[in-house]
């Protein structure tokens, strides 16, 4: 008899283990984002578990249980175990729960007279006094140095008058006169190219100046002496630079002649 009642107690005991059941669902915020760490407590058998990083649980329950899921900060949520929670997960929405603000006590009481009601609005003495230091600290004398602007002597203005010295008691006819034969002996004087000297000339530009200003322009070799020859018949390019030939004093002449050459080209076209 007594194997028998053994063998019953085992299979009743089964039979209430077998038949647990659970609910699966999820934890997330209004807007839908997980919420791990949240606490799901069975409310019959006092069990308590744990959101995983994604929100997921797994909590043991039978029909007519009360489910409650708490997290702080959020308003808690209570839900009704029924036949559906068995079958699909429960999806749990939790609220931010409304927090009250400290109040505040307005210390100022109008009373009514305007002297009165105007001084209470006066800054603490301590503002007063801390303002009152900063504007003396501020009318205080610089006990240092203070820097000057200045612009290096490298990129500083030319001064004009620098290397004159006054005419004052001294004859200006005898200086004058002997200036003018001293850059009268030196003065080179100029004489038209011949038709060597100015292709050499040409030839040189070609190889010494700077024209890339013209090639970009679209100009071929053609154009460009074209313009050679335009420039040497207006500014006498090959008269005065053949013998000194100063790379700075011919490429400004030759930009003057391209403004104009410029206008005869398009009066041609």
């Amino acid at each position: 008899m007594k194997p028998k009642l053994l063998l019953l107690f085992l299979l009743v005991c089964s039979s209430l283990l077998f038949s647990q059941e659970y609910i699966f669902g999820k934890v997330a915020t209004e807007l839908g984002d997980k919420l791990p760490d949240a606490v799901i407590i069975n409310m019959r058998t006092d069990e308590k578990i744990v959101s995983d990083r994604d929100g997921n649980f797994m909590i043991a329950a039978k029909n007519g249980d009360e489910i409650r899921v708490l997290k702080n900060t959020y308003e808690r949520f209570v839900q009704k175990v029924s036949s559906e929670n068995f079958l699909k997960p429960l999806n749990v929405t939790l609220s931010k729960a409304p927090y009250l603000i400290e109040e505040i006590e307005l210390a100022f009481q109008a009373t009514g007279n305007l002297k009165k009601d105007v001084k209470s609005l006066d800054p603490p003495k301590r503002v007063v006094a801390l303002n009152s230091s900063l504007n003396s600290y501020m009318m205080t004398p610089l006990t240092e140095v203070a820097p000057k602007l200045s612009t290096p002597s490298a990129f500083a203005p030319r001064d004009l008058r620098s290397g004159q010295m006054t005419l004052i008691g001294i004859n200006t006819e005898s200086i004058v006169s002997t200036v003018s034969k001293l850059f009268g002996k030196n003065r080179e004087q100029l004489t038209t190219a011949n038709y060597a000297e100015t292709q050499e000339f040409y030839r040189r530009i070609k190889n010494t100046v700077d024209l890339t200003f013209y090639t970009s322009q679209g100009w071929d070799e053609e154009e460009i002496d074209r313009f050679l020859i335009y420039a040497d018949q207006t500014y006498s390019l090959a008269k005065k630079y053949r013998n000194n030939f100063n790379i700075i004093a011919i490429s400004w002449d030759m930009k003057l002649a391209y403004k104009e050459y410029i206008k005869t080209r398009k009066v041609r076209s």
